[in-house]
């Protein structure tokens, strides 16, 4: 019994023919993905890390009827991303020295969230018992 190509052998020979129009196409298109240095790859994202978020709170301002609002925790999203950028971050300078004394306030909290959650007879996550909170440097 014969299968596939054997049945026709004219139409392997076709086949060939659209392969090599293909990859003459290809040669001809200019691959960006591929072009992008690793600088402007890694620029590129810090400003979508910066301006998607806003743009939900805005829309998130619309569902709710309240701009206000929307914008507000789409900014405060945006400023607690960007913080954790470290040296490429805008607000670190001017937000660091203002958040650094709640540090120890947020893991007393966090230590004793995971305390009650044990109390309970609750798993407590990983991420509350080994919280040690410290801002980026920059």
């Amino acid at each position: 019994m014969l299968v596939g190509n054997e049945v026709r052998p004219g139409l392997m020979k076709a086949m060939d023919g659209v392969e090599t129009l293909n990859a003459r196409y290809q040669d001809r298109c200019v691959q960006l993905s591929h072009e992008m240095p690793d600088e402007t790859a890694e620029a590129s994202a810090r400003t979508l890390i910066r301006t998607v978020p806003v743009v939900y709170g805005i829309l998130l301002g619309v569902v709710l009827s309240n701009m206000l609002v929307g914008i507000a925790m789409g900014s405060a999203l945006t400023v607690a991303l960007d913080m954790r950028m470290g040296k490429h971050s805008f607000f670190l300078p001017l937000l660091g020295p203002a958040l650094s004394p709640l540090c120890p306030l947020m893991d007393g909290i966090a230590h004793g969230l995971a305390w009650l959650l044990k109390a309970v007879g609750l798993p407590a996550p990983s991420f509350l018992v080994n919280m040690r909170c410290r801002l980026p440097r920059r």
